[in-house]
């Protein structure tokens, strides 16, 4: 009787594991079906379909920031140096840190600023009546890393710039001086 109820036993063991077997590869299927989906009659996957239908929409319509600060008399002097020199800011208007800058600046200040917005008609991606505009204007070619970005023309072909960060009238003068070819004063800078 021992040796029936362990062929027994053993014969049970093979049909749990075949079970086992069986029951993960159902499983697999059915996981692979659910998230690939199934094919269509042509060969096509069901869920390229669902795809098309499911595609995250973003539309943002372009809506310029309104700075609400007033400036202070060194941001003002700091802009006619900035519009003076030639100098350039670049950003998006869902730029967090762009509109930042334009408020550390002020109202009065960014009037004086040549401002180049990079996202000048918003932007879309599946909106229905859009076509997709989900990279920075063309004139923004070249000047798209990170905004906020200062660029300043140094001599007749060459520009330095700021990217990516908020920076305060002052260090925007050492790019002024910098641009220009002068010296920079640490001393005077950091006292």
């Amino acid at each position: 009787r021992a040796s029936s109820s362990s062929m027994h036993d053993k014969d049970k063991d093979i049909i749990d594991r075949r079970s086992a077997l069986i029951g993960g590869l159902s499983t697999t299927a059915l996981a692979f079906m659910t998230t690939f989906g199934t094919t269509t009659g042509d060969g096509a996957w069901a869920a390229e379909d669902a795809e098309a239908k499911t595609k995250k929409v973003v539309a943002v319509p372009y809506t310029p920031y309104v700075v609400t600060s007033d400036s202070s008399e060194e941001a003002l002097e700091t802009a006619k140096q900035l519009n003076a020199a030639g100098a350039r800011l670049y950003g998006a208007f869902w730029c967090e840190n762009c509109n930042k800058q334009k408020e550390l600046f002020g109202k009065q200040a960014m009037e004086m600023i040549n401002y180049v917005e990079c996202f000048p008609d918003g932007v879309y991606q599946n909106a229905e009546g859009h076509e997709d505009v989900i990279k920075p204007a063309g004139i923004c070619t070249g000047y798209t890393s990170a905004w906020p970005l200062w660029v300043v023309p140094k001599g007749e072909d060459d520009e330095i710039g700021i990217q990516g960060q908020v920076k305060k009238p002052r260090e925007l003068q050492r790019l002024i001086k910098e641009a220009k070819g002068e010296k920079f004063d640490a001393l005077k800078y950091f006292t």
